[in-house]
């Protein structure tokens, strides 16, 4: 896929903060870098999707997981769990992770040649820039026939990655659901549903929950 100038340039101050930033930090600024309100008390837990997860699932990849925040849940699910994220956070993940996982990996080419039941993309799309985004997704559709997606209606860079999805052809939608943090149990609670076409346009801070099924993908 080829990137202008500017975008390039851009994936990598991005990249090349967070690797800053996973290679310097302590546990707990990290903490509180991925999970905002850490340090006010928020657990450092997994989010259980409110969306019904596919049966059987053998094998999920964790896309972006950080410290394995995800990892005790994505166990319960699946037999196999593989995380990937960037090689600094890779290594602190390594340390830092809750429970042991199948693979951790920062090697993007080898992972995207890998097959799963589920790609897990929890509250990750919306911190990175356009074309990292939209050439994530890309890949998901061909590397497991369902992808879970929990992101902002507008990320950091000004875009939604729902449109993305929407944009690319690749996907069905599912069920869309409006979550958010429940003070109570620090875990998501169902705010509404709402039509696919509504989110992927929304443009504001709420954030939507929804299970994206490939149309392309072959096993």
């Amino acid at each position: 896929m080829l990137r202008s100038a500017g975008a390039e340039l851009e994936v990598r101050q991005v990249s090349a903060e967070w690797s800053d930033f996973a290679a310097s930090a302590s546990d707990e600024d990290l903490r509180e870098r991925i999970l905002t309100g850490f340090r006010s008390g928020k657990p450092f837990t997994p989010y259980v999707p409110t969306l019904p997860m596919p049966a059987a699932i053998g094998s999920v990849l964790d896309f972006g997981c950080g410290l394995g925040r995800n990892f005790p849940y994505l166990k319960t699910i699946a037999s196999h769990v593989v995380g990937f994220d960037l090689p600094e956070m890779i290594e602190r993940c390594r340390n830092a992770s809750p429970v042991d996982v199948a693979l951790l990996s920062a090697d993007w080419d080898a992972v995207r040649a890998m097959r799963f039941d589920l790609v897990f993309a929890s509250l990750v799309l919306q911190h990175v820039p356009e074309d990292v985004c939209r050439a994530a997704l890309d890949d998901f559709a061909t590397m497991a026939p369902m992808t879970y997606l929990l992101a902002r209606g507008e990320g950091d860079f000004g875009f939604s990655a729902l449109d993305l999805a929407a944009r690319s052809a690749r996907f069905e939608p599912g069920e869309c659901r409006v979550v958010d943090h429940d003070p109570a149990t620090h875990q998501l609670r169902v705010v509404g549903t709402v039509p696919f076409d509504e989110a992927r346009s929304a443009g504001d801070s709420r954030h939507f929950e929804v299970l994206l099924h490939s149309r392309i993908y072959r096993r």
